[in-house]
């Protein structure tokens, strides 16, 4: 059920998510594949807010936490296997967006007696026996707030610390236009005098590896416009992050700087993943429903920022997609 904050129908399915929360010993979460801020600071924030209140929570991450993200306390519980001597109350899915996307990871959701998935992002079927839906809501971890603000606990300091990157991380430092009032609401409530802004920003935009560098260079090295500049895109392949000892995670953001070029409608970044495909990042300037276009290819995301992965070779993925990302802006050309 899709619903916004706040709104009886919204309190109704916190009671029934508290209910299941409150009777649960042992839970696990799960997010999406390659995590970002908002995934490990949703699962990192239940966590630690079930070692408040004396439950046993397991944090399913399956990749290398990002080097910005390490910093969180509890990180290195995240493991990749659930123990096969607990019987699992409950699984809470962050942001799993699609189940095409967990792959054989969805078969885990059939080890909880109970399911709840929580989800910001546009046109996501839910996966849970109960679903939180919240378009308009900044992140998923605004979302996991306004469940642990009605329990009444004080929350840690290592909770809200993931809260805080998970909403910091998604709303682009507080510049993109999901940093609403009610995000503003919830970062002015779990701020305290503990946390210090400063740092968390520093740690999170401003210390990278050697390897991030050369990656995010070597990206902006390749830039290549299309459709009269209105389309900037850049390429990585699997030869690229094992010459530079690099890994997915080092790319992350890379596409940022494609996407501030003046003038474009779309940036892309293409990624060679093993197996023949590609995964593509798709970022728009503000016009362009770049989401709609992922949708095309069974990929999503939101309006602006969205992603999809396609079997075949980089040359052929980028001809697909600069194609239809050529048809996208000449339609909305042709409105104007």
């Amino acid at each position: 059920m899709k619903v916004t904050w706040p709104s009886p129908e919204y309190d109704s399915i916190i009671d029934q998510i508290l209910e299941k929360l409150d009777k649960a010993k042992n839970i696990f979460t799960i997010a999406h594949p390659y995590a970002d801020g908002d995934a490990i600071g949703s699962e990192l924030a239940l966590y630690h807010y079930c070692q408040a209140t004396g439950k046993n929570c397991v944090v399913l991450n399956y990749e290398p936490v990002p080097e910005q993200l390490s910093w969180l306390e509890g990180y290195e519980v995240c493991t990749d296997k659930l123990p096969d001597d607990v019987d699992f109350d409950l699984a809470i899915l962050m942001e799993t967006t699609e189940a095409r996307r967990m792959g054989d990871r969805v078969n885990l959701f059939k080890r909880a007696k109970y399911t709840i998935h929580l989800d910001h992002h546009i046109n996501v079927a839910g996966l849970g026996d109960i679903n939180l839906m919240d378009e308009k809501a900044s992140s998923t971890c605004e979302i996991l707030y306004n469940i642990l603000e009605k329990t009444g606990v004080e929350l840690p300091k290592a909770c809200r610390e993931a809260l805080y990157v998970g909403i910091m991380t998604d709303t682009g430092n507080f510049r993109y236009n999901n940093a609403t009032k009610r995000a503003h609401e919830v970062i002015a409530k779990i701020l305290g005098k503990d946390l210090i802004v400063d740092d968390m920003y520093k740690i999170v935009y401003e210390n990278t590896s050697l390897s991030r560098v050369v990656i995010h260079g070597l990206t902006m090295s390749r830039t290549k416009s299309d459709y009269n500049g209105k389309i900037v895109s850049s390429w990585l392949k699997l030869e690229d992050f094992e010459n530079y000892n690099a890994t997915e995670v080092d790319a992350d953001g890379a596409i940022r700087n494609l996407s501030c070029i003046n003038g474009i409608e779309i940036a892309l970044l293409f990624k060679e993943n093993p197996d023949n495909r590609v995964k593509v990042s798709l970022r728009s300037s503000g016009n362009i429903d770049v989401m709609a276009i992922a949708k095309q290819f069974q990929g999503g995301g939101h309006i602006l920022a969205a992603g999809v992965t396609l079997p075949g070779c980089m040359e052929e993925v980028k001809a697909k997609i600069i194609s239809t990302c050529i048809e996208a802006i000449k339609a909305f050309e042709d409105k104007k």
